[in-house]
């Protein structure tokens, strides 16, 4: 998983982005309860988040064809600058006692644009610093990095949540954002070939023709924008209040819960840079159910130390069925179309994401956080199996 890391351009940007991560998740932890802190009802914690996936959607196609177009390292950049701003105002907002809703739905929505155009780019940026045949091994150190910072930043969020407030929080996250652009301004791309002269949007036509030639991202896009339509409002909107109501803890409980799901994605990217995946569809499916039974198991026995477990075991499959997901991509789409399939495939994945953090706060206004999750947990093992029957996902090797 090492192997990577040999590549000076590759270690700045995985350094970089690391500590970027780590930072977002301590902004992740902060977030829910400054909002709870002010009052926020489950329908106004959902907003938040579905302001976040809308921001995302909106420009993804055009933001995967400019990443075709345009120098990757730039967007990546971009994401960076316009993130770090956005936190960097909800912290002195916070800290001067100033902060709205309104200003944290304004903030989410820069957040999810900014993630839109940095996506795609950072995924079909890997291929111009790294040889072909350590992908596999650098997105599994890309995730590697990216569950240890959520292992390390929520627990530390919530200890900084709990002693300094939420605008501490903020405003370590904002700092993270400027160390990861000062290093990413370091990476040296090699050279691809001139930017098409095409006008964008025949770009994006081409982009969606070349992606529908291939019908197991299709199904693959199609199976995961089901499955978020239970999985999106969970993290935002119904594990804050399973932590505060029902396990009646607080900031650092759900740090450490959330940490829980990094443990297990740390254990799962390393075992998967050391293993060759052959039948890449069953290992989706199969990672996807597992995923899937968590959710159910959490709302069944909502104690600490089981939530805790199952969390790791949710990380674990989750995470292996993202690496899975993101290696195939990088194997198989033409380096040309890598970032228009990129975004037109996570366009597929995310379609429900604005509505499902909403109906998550409906269905536990009505039911309650750990029923919730039981309905939302079963509802997914449903999608899992019928898409995985019904696609030739099951035969991507």
């Amino acid at each position: 998983m090492l192997a990577p890391l040999r590549h000076r351009d590759f270690r700045l940007l995985w350094l970089g982005q690391g500590v970027s991560r780590f930072g977002d998740r301590i902004y992740g932890v902060a977030l829910p309860f400054q909002m709870l802190a002010i009052g926020a009802s489950p329908v106004e914690l959902g907003l938040a988040a579905a302001f976040l996936d809308a921001a995302y959607l909106i420009p993804l196609l055009f933001a995967g064809a400019i990443a075709d177009r345009f120098p990757r390292r730039g967007l990546v950049l971009f994401g960076d600058l316009v993130s770090g701003m956005s936190v960097g105002a909800l912290a002195v907002l916070s800290w001067t006692g100033q902060l709205q809703l309104v200003h944290i739905y304004v903030a989410s929505a820069f957040f999810g644009a900014a993630e839109a155009f940095l996506a795609p780019a950072y995924t079909a940026l890997i291929p111009e610093i790294v040889p072909k045949d350590t992908l596999q091994a650098s997105s599994a150190l890309r995730t590697f990095t990216r569950s240890a910072a959520r292992i390390g930043g929520p627990a530390i969020g919530g200890i900084v949540v709990v002693a300094g407030g939420p605008a501490l929080a903020f405003g370590i996250d904002a700092l993270t954002f400027t160390f990861s652009f000062a290093a990413t301004s370091l990476v040296r791309a090699s050279r691809r070939e001139p930017a098409p002269q095409a006008s964008l949007l025949s770009q994006v036509r081409e982009g969606f023709a070349y992606t529908l030639t291939i019908p197991w991202v299709v199904a693959a896009a199609l199976g995961y924008a089901l499955g978020n339509l239970a999985y999106s409002g969970q993290t935002s909107v119904v594990m804050p209040l399973l932590v505060r109501d029902v396990m009646h803890g607080d900031a650092a409980t759900f740090g450490t819960i959330t940490a829980a799901f990094g443990i297990g994605a740390i254990l799962s990217a390393a075992v998967l840079a050391q293993v060759r995946t052959v039948r890449a569809g069953i290992a989706i499916f199969a990672f996807e159910v597992i995923g899937a039974l968590t959710a159910v198991a959490m709302g069944i026995v909502p104690i600490v130390p089981a939530v805790f477990t199952l969390m790791l075991v949710s990380g674990i499959a989750l995470t292996g069925s993202d690496i899975v997901w993101q290696t195939a991509l990088q194997r198989h789409v033409r380096g040309d179309m890598l970032g228009r399939v990129t975004s037109i495939a996570s366009l597929g994945t995310q379609l429900a994401n604005p509505v499902s953090p909403l109906l998550v706060a409906l269905l536990v206004q009505s039911n309650g956080p750990a029923a919730s999750l039981v309905v939302l947990g079963t509802y997914s093992v449903v999608v899992a199996i019928l898409v995985f029957l019904a696609s030739p996902l099951r035969k991507l090797r």
